[in-house]
């Protein structure tokens, strides 16, 4: 067996001295940057934000008020709303002198929400006025004073001169009280009749002079329009006035005025016509009438002959058949 003879290594000699610290590289930290200073921005002043907050306040303490308080006024306040505007202008003046270097925003939002307060409001005032003027209150009040009318003519006139009638009575006016009676009906009122006269009448001023007896009793009642009508068997008259003058009119001034209607049948049908228009009407067709030719006898005659000969001919068919 060889023996390899191995050289020993020579010591590692140790390069660090003692006392000798190993020098490790230091982190140096950069400064900061300073942030660039950013340039100061104007203030700014909200218009129209305060007086949306009153506006609201307001609007809702009214509506509230209105629902607990029966006669609290909210037509009255409504017609008010216009003030928004006005305190909105306030507030735009009150603002443009105060900003100083402050810069002014208008708040669309809060003048918008002011606008539709305002329309609302508006709204809201012009309802009732409508309900007032169309509404179920008058048309009730008409109807009531309708009937206290035809009560009245009823008992006041002659008795058995009116067979029929009905009447009508508007309140032409804003403001009216719905227990109102006849003696409160104003001037700007209308009040009409319409009555169906018994009786036969000879001419107009017959007609008419049973006309003007009742006017002085339908003038007492604030009668302003008055139709008479009466209808006795093809005759019908009328008469139609109105106004100062023609119901404090005469028997005489009427007459002129009176309408006199026959009655025509033709064809199982029958119209009304004026005497005069009907008379020239029948006139027309008894000339038209007259203007139609004629058939001819000859003609006749001519046609009898030939159904008997042919009558003739189609018997000796037959017989001879």
């Amino acid at each position: 067996m060889n023996n390899t003879n191995f050289e020993p290594m020579p010591p590692v000699e140790e390069t660090s001295q003692t006392g000798e610290q190993t020098t490790v590289p230091e982190y140096t930290r950069q400064p900061r940057r300073d942030k660039m200073p950013r340039p100061a921005q104007p203030k700014v002043r909200r218009v129209g934000f305060f007086t949306l907050g009153i506006a609201l306040i307001l609007t809702g303490g009214c509506i509230a008020a209105s629902l607990v308080l029966k006669d609290f006024p909210l037509l009255t306040v409504a017609k008010l709303a216009p003030l928004v505007l006005v305190a909105l202008g306030v507030e735009v003046l009150w603002a443009n002198a105060r900003k100083g270097d402050a810069q002014l925003k208008y708040d669309l939002l809060s003048m918008f929400v002011c606008f539709v307060l305002i329309c609302a409001s508006m709204c809201a005032a012009t309802v009732p006025i409508l309900l007032r003027y169309y509404g179920p209150e008058r048309e009730y009040t008409e109807r009531r004073l309708e009937q206290e009318l035809e009560q009245q003519v009823h008992e006041k006139l002659p008795a058995g001169s009116v067979l029929d009638g009905y009447s009508y009575v508007d309140l032409n006016r804003m403001e009216f009280d719905k227990n109102m009676t006849l003696a409160d009906l104003k001037t700007e009122d209308t009040v009409r009749l319409n009555l169906t006269l018994a009786g036969t009448y000879a001419d107009e001023n017959a007609f008419a002079e049973a006309c003007a007896q009742l006017l002085p009793t339908l003038r007492e009642l604030g009668v302003d329009e008055v139709d008479f009508r009466s209808e006795n068997g093809d005759d019908q008259w009328e008469l139609q006035i109105g106004g100062v003058f023609q119901m404090n009119s005469g028997a005489q001034e009427l007459a002129g005025q009176v309408t006199h209607m026959v009655r025509y049948w033709e064809d199982d049908e029958y119209s009304w016509w004026e005497k005069e228009a009907l008379d020239t009407y029948l006139a027309q067709k008894a000339q038209n009438d007259q203007q139609e030719p004629q058939p001819e006898e000859d003609s006749v005659e001519n046609t009898l002959e030939e159904s008997v000969e042919i009558n003739t001919e189609e018997a000796t068919v037959v017989e001879n058949g």
